[in-house]
C-alpha cells in the first residue's frame, strides 16, 4: 500500500491561493476567461494600455506609437515600458484570448503569484509568521486597492510583482550566479514600469544600511548585486535611452507634498483599520531584532517608506505602491500576531498558526463582519464598455478607410477618452461644456469646440538618431488639440442615441437628422446605442446652422 504524507502547510497554501484566484481574477472576470468586449474596465488608463497592446499586435513591433494614440501623428517613438504589452500580445496569440482579456488577466494572475512569492520570502524568515500573514494579502482585492486593477494601473502592479521577485533574489542572494536573476528581474521591473526600479534601489540602499549597522554585509552579496546591476543596465540600455529622453525629461523629480490622491482610488494606512495595531506591533518586534534583521523585514520597511514618499515628491508613484501594501506589510502583520500569541502560548506549533490564519481569514474574506476590520466584497462588474459601443468601435476600426477622420459627438462614457482609440482612426470629440452650451442656446452649429484626444504622457518624440529625440507635439499650436472644428471636414460622425441626460442624446439625434438631409450623408452602422454617419463629400456644406 502506498502511503501518502499530507503536508498541512502546502495544503493550506494551495487552498489560500485558490481563494485569491476566485476573489481576484475570478470575480473581476465574472468567472469567465473570454468576453465579448473589454470587461471590468472603469477608467481611461485601462483602455490606454489595452489599445497600445492592440496596436503592437497589429504592427508586430513597438518601434512607434500608433498614430490614433498619438494625436494622429506618425513616427512617434514607442516610449512606454514594453513588457506588459508584449506579454499581453504573446499570451493573446498563445491562448486565443482577445488582447483586452489577455492584458488584464496577466496582471490579475501575476498579482496572485506575487502573493505566493511574498509568502515564501516571509517563510524564509519565520514559517509561522508566513502562515499568519496570508489573510492580510486578501485586501489587495478589496476596495480601494482593487480599484488599482479596474482603473488600469497595470504596469505599476505588474512591476510590483517583479519587485517582490527582486526581494526574493536578495533573500536568496547566496545562491550560485544569483547576479543573473538580479539582472533579469531588475530589467523586468524597469521595462514594465520604470519608477518601480527606484523603489528597488531604495530597498537595496536600506538593505545595505541595515547590514552595515549590524556588521553582516558580506563581500559576496556586494559582488552579486553589483554585477547584477551592471548587467541590468546593459540589457536594458535600449529602452533606458528612450526613457531618459522622454519620461525623465517630461516628469523630472521635484520636491512636493501630495497628502491625498485627489480623484483617484488612494489607499491610506488607516485603511487597515484595527489590523494596523498588529502591523505596528510587528514593526516594533522587528526593530527589537535589528541585530539579526531578515531581508523580508527590510523589504517591508522599504515598501512602507516608499508608500509615504508622496510627502517627498514621488506623488502618484508612491500611491501606486500602496496598492500592494497588504502584501508588503503582511510580514509585519503575521510577525506581530505570532509574537503576541507566543506570549500567551509558550509551546507553539504549526496547528496554532493554522488556527489563527482561519480566525483572521473569516472576517477578511467578508464571511463575518467585524467593525473597523476591512474586508473583501465582490468587485466584479461590467465596467464602462458595453456591447453596443464596442460594436460601433470595432466597425470603425475594421470597415473605415485607414486615413479616415472620425468625429464623436456627446457620449456618457467618452469622458474616459482612451476608449475611443479602439476606433483605430484619428478622431476628435465634442467638448461637453461647449456642447451643452449649444444645446442651452437651442442652436445647431457647423463648428463645435472639440478635443483631439491623445497620449501626451512622457513627452511624445520622434527619434532622429540613437541619442537624438525631437519633441514634435509641443511645436503644434494649441488649437490643433483643442478648439472649434467644422464637422463637415470629417469622414464619419458618431452619435450616441441614449444618455443619462436624455436631452443630450436628443440633441445628438437632432444634429444627425439635420445631416441626413444632405444626399451625400448616409447611415452606415447603427445599433441600439450608437448611429454612425458617413460623409461622402468631406469639406462640402453638410448642415444648416439654425436655432430650434
Amino acid at each position: 500500500m502506498i502511503k501518502i504524507k499530507l503536508d498541512a502547510e502546502k495544503i493550506i497554501l494551495v487552498i489560500f491561493l485558490v481563494i485569491l484566484l476566485f476573489i481576484g481574477p475570478g470575480s473581476i472576470f465574472s468567472h469567465q476567461l473570454k468576453h465579448d468586449f473589454p470587461y471590468g474596465y472603469s477608467a481611461s488608463d485601462a483602455f490606454q494600455h489595452q489599445t497600445r497592446a492592440e496596436a503592437i499586435k497589429d504592427a508586430g513591433n513597438f518601434r512607434n506609437e500608433a498614430s490614433y494614440i498619438s494625436f494622429g501623428l506618425e513616427g512617434l517613438v514607442g516610449r512606454y515600458p514594453p513588457t506588459l504589452y508584449h506579454l499581453a500580445v504573446i499570451f493573446s496569440y498563445a491562448s486565443g484570448m482577445e488582447v483586452y482579456d489577455s492584458i488584464y488577466f496577466i496582471v490579475l494572475l501575476f498579482s496572485v503569484v506575487g502573493a505566493a512569492m511574498m509568502y515564501f520570502i516571509i517563510r524564509n524568515f519565520n514559517k509561522n509568521a508566513a502562515l499568519i500573514s496570508l489573510p492580510l494579502m486578501i485586501l489587495i482585492f478589496a476596495s480601494p486597492p482593487s480599484m488599482g486593477f479596474s482603473w488600469g494601473h497595470w504596469p505599476s502592479l505588474l512591476a510590483q510583482v517583479f519587485l517582490i521577485a527582486f526581494a526574493w533574489c536578495i533573500v536568496n542572494i547566496e545562491l550560485k550566479n544569483s547576479y543573473f536573476l538580479i539582472a533579469l528581474i531588475l530589467a523586468a521591473i524597469a521595462l514594465t514600469h520604470t519608477s518601480e526600479a527606484v523603489f528597488a534601489a531604495i530597498f537595496i540602499a536600506i538593505f545595505f544600511i541595515f547590514k552595515l549597522i549590524t556588521g553582516k554585509l558580506e563581500k559576496n552579496s556586494v559582488k552579486n548585486i553589483s554585477i547584477g546591476i551592471a548587467a541590468f543596465l546593459i540589457v536594458s540600455s535600449y529602452y533606458l535611452i528612450i526613457f531618459m529622453n522622454t519620461w525623465a525629461k517630461a516628469q523630472p523629480y521635484s520636491f512636493s507634498v501630495m497628502p491625498a490622491w485627489e480623484g483617484n482610488p488612494g489607499f491610506y494606512i488607516m485603511g487597515f483599520g484595527i489590523l494596523l495595531i498588529f502591523i505596528v506591533i510587528g514593526i516594533v518586534f522587528s526593530l527589537l531584532k535589528i541585530k539579526d534583521i531578515h531581508a523580508a523585514l527590510i523589504f517591508a520597511f522599504a515598501m512602507l517608506l516608499s508608500g509615504f514618499l508622496n510627502y517627498a515628491g514621488f506623488d502618484t508613484r508612491a500611491f501606486q505602491i500602496r496598492f500592494f501594501w497588504p502584501i508588503y506589510l503582511s510580514v509585519f502583520f503575521g510577525f506581530g500576531v505570532y509574537m503576541i500569541m507566543k506570549i500567551l502560548i509558550k509551546q507553539w506549533n504549526q496547528i496554532y498558526s493554522l488556527a489563527v490564519l482561519f480566525v483572521f481569514i473569516m472576517p477578511l474574506i467578508g464571511l463575518i463582519k467585524i467593525p473597523l476590520v476591512p474586508y473583501y466584497e465582490n468587485n466584479g462588474f461590467q465596467g464602462l464598455m458595453d456591447p453596443y459601443h464596442w460594436d460601433a468601435l470595432k466597425w470603425l476600426s475594421e470597415k473605415t478607410e485607414p486615413d479616415a477622420k472620425i468625429y464623436f459627438f456627446y457620449g456618457d462614457i467618452y469622458g474616459q477618452d482612451a476608449l475611443l482609440r479602439n476606433s483605430k482612426r484619428t478622431h476628435y470629440q465634442a467638448d461637453p461644456k461647449n456642447f451643452v452650451q449649444a444645446l442651452q442656446n437651442s442652436s445647431i452649429r457647423k463648428a463645435y469646440v472639440s478635443e483631439l484626444p491623445g497620449d501626451s504622457g512622457g513627452r511624445p518624440v520622434v527619434r532622429k538618431r540613437i541619442f537624438d529625440f525631437e519633441d514634435v507635439v509641443s511645436s503644434k499650436p494649441q488649437e490643433f488639440f483643442f478648439g472649434p472644428q467644422n464637422i463637415c471636414n470629417f469622414d464619419y460622425l458618431v452619435f450616441d442615441k441614449a444618455s443619462q441626460q436624455q436631452a443630450l442624446a436628443q440633441y445628438n439625434m437632432l444634429i444627425a437628422s439635420e445631416l441626413l438631409k444632405k444626399e451625400f450623408i448616409e447611415i452606415v452602422q447603427e445599433n441600439k446605442a450608437v448611429v454612425i454617419l458617413k460623409n461622402n463629400k468631406v469639406g462640402a456644406d453638410c448642415i444648416e446652422e439654425r436655432s430650434f
